[in-house]
């Protein structure tokens, strides 16, 4: 079967915008590089009549990134044709073990490791977006580790915008039993469920589709975000209602030169911030209500 490769090369900060627009347009899976500052993501597709169309909408929607405050740069995109090309193996070849925080490695889910120390994550992305590889995924977990603790018996955890499920994962590594974890993706949520499976805690996590907040019920003690900053700033005020007394939220990536955007839209609902912790030029907040 021949396909059509496209490459589209942006700044760091719109790299994950991008790559849902890819998987929106069809791909089934999106490989990425980092070099510096910006981010190349290689997408297959179908070679039909149906690609020039496809082409001008990727172009339109990044073009439309602007308005969400999300500067892609100058973006590059090419085009190549590809030959009976496996690819969705080929992409199997950038996803090494990766040690995260202090007490995690994430491995892919077809490769045998040998680790005494660490608790092994094993993802399989599938067609979904996110091995843990990158810094706000890092930060989420770090201050996971740090902030999880204790007595958890009876702890509710929500993490919106799941993606691949690992930091469900981790939550269930870390010992909480009740997990709610959210996606507006279909393909994400399947994933999720997937690697829920593998670990082995499907037992302790449920798995939704849906936009945010709105397929979920109850109030949890602990709840992470690993969102972009618009979609942060618009998640704020829906938070409260599903707050336990003393509840934390785990707020990450953010951009660095949004942090004062989503740190004012904090303190204008009334959160205060507890911990932040920078990685490169993303930051990550912990808050809770006064």
């Amino acid at each position: 079967m021949n396909w059509k490769e496209i490459s589209v090369e942006v700044n760091e900060e719109s790299y994950e915008a991008v790559a849902n627009i890819l998987n929106e347009l069809g791909s089934n899976g999106v490989v990425f590089e980092e070099t510096g500052s910006r981010v190349k993501l290689t997408a297959y597709y179908n070679n039909d009549e149906n690609f020039p169309a496809l082409l001008e909408r990727l172009r339109e929607r990044i073009n439309e990134l602007s308005a969400y405050a999300l500067d892609a740069g100058d973006a590059v995109i090419t085009v190549q044709d590809r030959k009976d090309e496996d690819w969705s193996t080929n992409w199997h070849k950038f996803f090494r073990p990766l040690e995260i925080g202090e007490n995690f490695i994430i491995a892919p889910s077809w490769e045998n490791i040998d680790e005494d120390k660490r608790k092994i994550i094993r993802i399989d992305p599938g067609m979904a977006f996110g091995i843990g590889s990158h810094e706000t995924t890092r930060l989420c977990i770090e201050l996971m580790e740090k902030h999880i603790g204790g007595n958890l018996q009876g702890k509710r955890m929500l993490d919106i915008g799941t993606g691949t499920g690992i930091l469900a994962i981790v939550a269930a590594q870390l010992g909480i039993e009740d997990i709610v974890a959210v996606d507006i993706d279909p393909v994400a949520v399947e994933a999720a469920r997937e690697n829920i499976r593998i670990n082995q805690v499907a037992d302790k996590v449920q798995v939704l589709q849906g936009d945010m907040t709105e397929k979920v019920t109850g109030k949890f003690s602990i709840i992470t975000a690993n969102l972009i900053h618009d979609l942060i700033i618009k998640l704020l005020p829906s938070l409260p209602p599903f707050l336990e007394e003393g509840a934390i939220s785990i707020l990450s990536g953010i951009i660095m030169k949004k942090r004062d955007l989503v740190l004012e839209k904090i303190h204008e609902m009334d959160f205060e911030v507890i911990d932040e912790m920078v990685l490169n030029d993303w930051v990550a907040f912990v808050v809770k209500r006064k």
